[in-house]
């Protein structure tokens, strides 16, 4: 796999109607490879992390961000150690463009959101938001923690966005929504759809998921329905829609800080 080293026309990806149907062609279930990295390819991949990456920032919540070299880090280190591990039909490396994402490094879990580009975004016009994949890298946490990655049956097929209702607003400079009821282009495997906060997860999906521990009220997944629950276990890979909802959960006992890559694989746009 090939890569370019420099993008075409860096005007920013366009969510129209041509974009949101290529996207939606593109739909699939999130997927779980387990023990697929050893111990050697976490510590290469932490020091990638650590030492190669071009750039970095913090947020204000303490959350660490890592970025850069990402095409060398994809080419040469990620493609080879999965192409034969992720099937075919969950990812086609061969219509792979481009690539984006950041390593990250937190103290606390994710609210939920989702990791498609902003409105105002550096990727080219020309390209696609295809699939994710995310590596758990560690966890500090005592040795009986267990935490989740949530995703979620619904997709947002337009600019990243957070999903926010209740008292507490997530800190990003990403489209927040308190009434879910609001956000437009929503997805499932099934089609088009809204997101309708009158209905109310049950108990039973909240607490099989994990989410009792993530902690936030139940309420603030109203409309949501869970499609899986994966444990955060490092050497695992997660695979899913960039579109797709998605959160995280502390888990009890609570972690200290954990680490994790986050690549977005983009295609070709489809002119046609």
């Amino acid at each position: 796999m090939k890569l370019p080293r420099q993008g075409k026309d860096y005007t920013g990806i366009v969510y129209d109607n041509s974009l949101r149907n290529q996207v939606v062609d593109y739909l699939k279930p999130s997927r779980c490879y387990t023990n697929v990295l050893s111990e050697k390819h976490i510590t290469d991949l932490v020091n990638f992390m650590f030492r190669k990456t071009e750039s970095w920032r913090t947020s204000p919540t303490g959350n660490l961000f890592f970025a850069g070299n990402f095409i060398s880090l994809v080419e040469d280190y990620v493609y080879p150690m999965l192409k034969d591990v992720i099937d075919q039909e969950d990812i086609d490396w061969n219509i792979v463009d481009n690539v984006g994402g950041n390593f990250f490094h937190t103290p606390h879990q994710y609210g939920i959101h989702t990791d498609m580009p902003e409105i105002e975004n550096s990727y080219s016009k020309h390209v696609v938001p295809y699939r994710s994949i995310l590596i758990p890298l560690y966890v500090l946490a005592p040795v009986d923690h267990v935490s989740h990655m949530i995703y979620y049956k619904q997709r947002v097929v337009d600019s990243g966005c957070t999903l926010d209702h209740g008292p507490h607003t997530s800190t990003t400079h990403y489209r927040s929504f308190k009434d879910y009821s609001n956000i437009e282009n929503v997805y499932t495997l099934d089609g088009p759809t809204t997101i309708n906060m009158e209905e109310k997860m049950s108990i039973e999906e909240f607490t099989k998921s994990g989410l009792d521990k993530a902690p936030s009220p139940i309420e603030r997944y109203n409309g949501l329905s869970v499609e899986n629950s994966f444990e955060w276990r490092p050497g695992d890979i997660h695979t899913f829609d960039t579109c797709q909802v998605h959160s995280s959960t502390k888990g009890i006992p609570k972690f200290k800080t954990k680490a994790g890559l986050r690549i977005m694989l983009l295609t070709n746009r489809n002119t046609k």
